[in-house]
C-alpha cells in the first residue's frame, strides 16, 4: 500500500543528502557566510562538532522575516528559477542546508542586518520552531547547531572517530582559507586554535599561512589561458615530489571540489616518468569557467563538478601543468600536446590505540611465510623454489657485486640470487622494529638539533591526535608554533642517515586514510611507512653490505617480499642458466 511520508520525515531524508557528516554543517555553514559577503568567518566546534559547531560572520545579515524563511525547505535567496542554474555564481543555491541541519539537531539562530545592533534570535529544535524573540547582536549572523544526529542514532552510531572527524572539518576550513585569500578564517577545536588566518594579499600569501612556507618553496607557479577557460596555482617542482597525495587542491569558479578522475588523470600524465614509484606532485589549482559550461548540482553536498567539454578541460590542465615544468611563466595555450585517455582514482584516517590495546594479544606479530604461488613454483627466468632460511648459518654465501645500483647479485652454492636491496632492506628493517616494538625493546636517537617541518593544520591534528602511539614506536614529535612540527628524537632502528621531513611525510600519508583500523593493523602501517627509509634504489651498497643484507633478509620470518608485497629477490639455479645456454643438451 503507498503512503505519503510524513513531514518528519522527508527532513530526515533531505538532511541525509545534504549533512553525511559534521564537516558537511561547517561547509555548508561556512559557505552561507562567504555568499552573505563576510570578510571575517569564525568556527566554533566540540566533540568533533557533534556536541558543538558555531559559525559566526560579519556578512550582511538576515532580517527576521528571512531568518524565518531560511529554515523552510527550498527557500533560498541565490535563484529564481531552474535557468538561474546556468550563471551560478554563489557557493550555495538549493534552500535545503540550513532545514537539513534543523531536522537533525538542535540550533539557534542570531542575525543582524543593520548597523544598530537590534537584530533577531530563534531556536529549533529537530526542525520545530520553539523560541523567536528580538535580541541585541552585531551586523552579521551565528549559526550555533548543538547535539547533531540527537534524532537519528543510527546515523549517528556510523560516524567515523573523533581524530578523523575533526580532521575532516579541518580540512575543508584549509580550502575555503586558500580559495579566499580576502577573508578571515579562523577555526577553534575544543577550545584550541588550529586554524588562524588573517586576510592575505595573495593567494601566494595564504597558502604559505596554510601549508606553510617550506611547502611554498617546493612548488612553482601555474597560469594558463584558453577562450572558454583559465587556470592559475601552484604545482611542486619536479624533484620536490611528496610522499603522499594530501597536498592536491582543486577549485572551480572558487568552490573546493574533488580532483575527480578528469583533473587527477591529466595531474598523474603531466607528470608521469618524471616522479619516482610512490611519490606524488602537489597541487593548488584554480580554475575558472563560464558557469554555463559547469554542472555543480550533480551531487547534494557539491563536491562534484562535471564540465561539459571534458577532453578539451583534460588535455588543457595537462598542458598548463607540462609548459609550468618546464618553464614556469605566464602562458598562452593552445591545446597542442595531448595526453592518453583516463581511468580512476580515490583516497581515505584513523585513531591512536596505547600500547596495552596493541598487545591484548600475542598473537598480533606472529609473521608467517608467504603463500603466495609465485613463490612456491619454478617458472621461467623468475622465481623461488625450495626454503632460504639457514642460509646465515651458511659460510658458502658469495657477493658478486651490484647491477644499476638497485640489485645485488648473490651466489649461494648452486643458486643465482638477485636481491632488490631496497624490498630486502626494508623487509629486515620492518620485522626487527616490528619486533622491537612487541617486546618493548625500542630506543630513540635524540637530535642535537631537533628537525621543524611545516605542515597544514590538518596534518599536525594527525600528528597529535596519534602522539602517544608514535611515541610508542620511538618518536618525539611536537607541535612548534603555527603548522609546524619539531622532531626531537626518532627511533634507532631506522638508522643514522635518514631523510626525517620524508619518513615524517610517509607517516603522516599512512594515517591519513580514511577508515577504521584495528590498533594491530594501525602500528604495522606505521613502521611500514617509517621502513620506506631503508637503503633506496641507487645506493652504492659495497660487497661486505650485500652480503650482511643476505644474511638479514634469510634471517626474517617472510624473506621473499617487503611488507608492501614487493618480490625481493630472483632466484635461478645452475641447471635453468645452463639450459639457456644450451649447456645440457
Amino acid at each position: 500500500m503507498i503512503k505519503i511520508l510524513s513531514e518528519d520525515t522527508i527532513n530526515k531524508i533531505a538532511a541525509g543528502e545534504v549533512i553525511e557528516r559534521p564537516a558537511n554543517v561547517v561547509k555548508e555553514l561556512t559557505e552561507n557566510s562567504l555568499d552573505a559577503g563576510a570578510r571575517s568567518i569564525n568556527i566554533e566546534i566540540e566533540d568533533a562538532g557533534l556536541k558543538l559547531i558555531r559559525v559566526s560572520d560579519d556578512g550582511i545579515g538576515m532580517s527576521r522575516q528571512d531568518m524565518t524563511l531560511s529554515l523552510q525547505r527550498h527557500a533560498t535567496s541565490k535563484i529564481t528559477g531552474f535557468n538561474d542554474l546556468e550563471k551560478l555564481t554563489t557557493m550555495g543555491f538549493r534552500g535545503e542546508a540550513l532545514p537539513s541541519i534543523a531536522a537533525v539537531s538542535n540550533i539557534t539562530l542570531q542575525s543582524s542586518a543593520g548597523r544598530s545592533g537590534d537584530g533577531w534570535k530563534e531556536v529549533y529544535s529537530a526542525g520545530k520552531l520553539l523560541e523567536s524573540k528580538a535580541c541585541g547582536c552585531p551586523r552579521g549572523t551565528s549559526v550555533e547547531v548543538r547535539n547533531l544526529f540527537f534524532n537519528t542514532p543510527a546515523r549517528r552510531k556510523f560516524m567515523k572517530s573523533e581524530p578523523t572527524e575533526k580532521l575532516h572539518i579541518t580540512k575543508m576550513v584549509e580550502e575555503m582559507a586558500l580559495v579566499r585569500n580576502d577573508v578571515s578564517f579562523t577555526l577553534v577545536v575544543d577550545g584550541k586554535n588550529i586554524v588562524s588566518a588573517p586576510v592575505a594579499a595573495s593567494p601566494a600569501e595564504r597558502l604559505t599561512d596554510i601549508l606553510g612556507p617550506d611547502s611554498f618553496k617546493k612548488m612553482v607557479y601555474l597560469e594558463g589561458t584558453h577562450p572558454q577557460i583559465s587556470i592559475t596555482g601552484f604545482i611542486t617542482k619536479l624533484e620536490e615530489s611528496l610522499s603522499n597525495r594530501s597536498t592536491q587542491y582543486l577549485f572551480v569558479n572558487t568552490r573546493p571540489v574533488n580532483l575527480g578522475k578528469l583533473i587527477t588523470h591529466s595531474l598523474n600524465e603531466a607528470y608521469r616518468e618524471m616522479l619516482p614509484k610512490g611519490r606524488y606532485p602537489g597541487a593548488v589549482l584554480f580554475i575558472a569557467v563560464d558557469p554555463s559550461n559547469i554542472d555543480v548540482n550533480i551531487h547534494p553536498t557539491k563536491r562534484e563538478v562535471k564540465f561539459s567539454k571534458e577532453k578539451e578541460v583534460h588535455d588543457f590542465v595537462y598542458s598548463a601543468i607540462r609548459s609550468a615544468l618546464s618553464r614556469p611563466a605566464k602562458l598562452d595555450l593552445k591545446n597542442d600536446q595531448a595526453p592518453p585517455p583516463l581511468p580512476r582514482v580515490q583516497t581515505f584516517a584513523g585513531t591512536s590505540p596505547s600500547r596495552a590495546e596493541i598487545k591484548e594479544s600475542s598473537h598480533l606479530y606472529e609473521t608467517k611465510p608467504s603463500t603466495n604461488k609465485f613463490f612456491s613454483s619454478r617458472q621461467e627466468n623468475e622465481g623461488v623454489s625450495g626454503n632460504l632460511h639457514g642460509i646465515q648459518e651458511d659460510t658458502n654465501i658469495r657477493p658478486l657485486g651490484q647491477i644499476f645500483n638497485t640489485y645485488a647479485l648473490v651466489q649461494y652454492h648452486n643458486d643465482f640470487l638477485i636481491i632488490d636491496q631496497h624490498a630486502a632492506a626494508e623487509r629486515v628493517r620492518y620485522e626487527r622494529y616490528l619486533e622491537q616494538f612487541h617486546k618493548n625493546q625500542i630506543t630513540s636517537q635524540p637530535l642535537l638539533i631537533p628537525v621543524t617541518i611545516d605542515v597544514p593544520p590538518s596534518q599536525a591534528l594527525i600528528i597529535k591526535d596519534n602522539s602517544r602511539t608514535l611515541r610508542d614506536l620511538g618518536w618525539d614529535i611536537a607541535e612548534f608554533g603555527k603548522n609546524t612540527l619539531k622532531v626531537s628524537a626518532y627511533p634507532n632502528i631506522l638508522g643514522a642517515d635518514i631523510e626525517i621531513t620524508t619518513v615524517v611525510g610517509n607517516i603522516i600519508g599512512s594515517l591519513s586514510e580514511e577508515k577504521r583500523i584495528e590498533p594491530k593493523e594501525k602500528i604495522e602501517k606505521l613502521i611500514r611507512a617509517a621502513c620506506r627509509a631503508s637503503i633506496k634504489a641507487n645506493d652504492q651498497i659495497s660487497n661486505p653490505e650485500i652480503l650482511q643484507l643476505a644474511k638479514d633478509l634469510f634471517k626474517c620470518n617472510t624473506p621473499y617480499t617487503c611488507p608492501h608485497g614487493r618480490p625481493t629477490l630472483i632466484k635461478l639455479t645452475k641447471d635453468e642458466i645452463s639450459r639457456k645456454f644450451r649447456r645440457n643438451e
